[in-house]
């Protein structure tokens, strides 16, 4: 068994205007899990994601918090315990329109690394 202390993670603070601080803990190059991304973020308070989409479906699963999830330019309020199944090439942002923070967990199959997760994210604040 892997185990993985999130709070020991530093983690990726992807910058504003999409500022986040990203974990991934398991994927291929992240603790060698081949078969999966599992990543943890938290949106900080009044920040939000890009919108954007991915080549392959994620699961988002929100831990705390509250907030907006935009699909496809439909808004839907979310709130810790609710879960999000985000089909391969829909666009999608969250958004964290409140003071405490917003924490998510998501996960990808097939896997992205480690190395790709963080890149996309950081290069989109970047404006790439």
């Amino acid at each position: 068994m892997k185990v993985v202390r999130s709070w020991e993670e530093p983690g990726v603070l992807v910058d504003a205007p999409y500022q986040r601080n990203i974990k991934v803990l398991f994927a291929p190059d992240k603790n060698d899990v081949p078969e999966l991304t599992f990543s943890h973020a938290i949106i900080y308070p009044h920040q939000q994601t890009d919108y954007h989409k991915h080549d392959r479906p994620e699961l988002i699963y929100i831990v705390s918090g509250r907030g907006v999830s935009v699909c496809e330019g439909v808004e839907t309020p979310i709130q810790a315990d609710m879960a999000l199944w985000v089909e391969a090439g829909e666009m999608h942002q969250m958004i964290n329109r409140g003071d405490e923070t917003l924490k998510l967990a998501t996960v990808f199959i097939p896997a992205y690394t480690a190395k790709e997760n963080y890149e996309r994210c950081c290069n989109a604040a970047k404006g790439k």
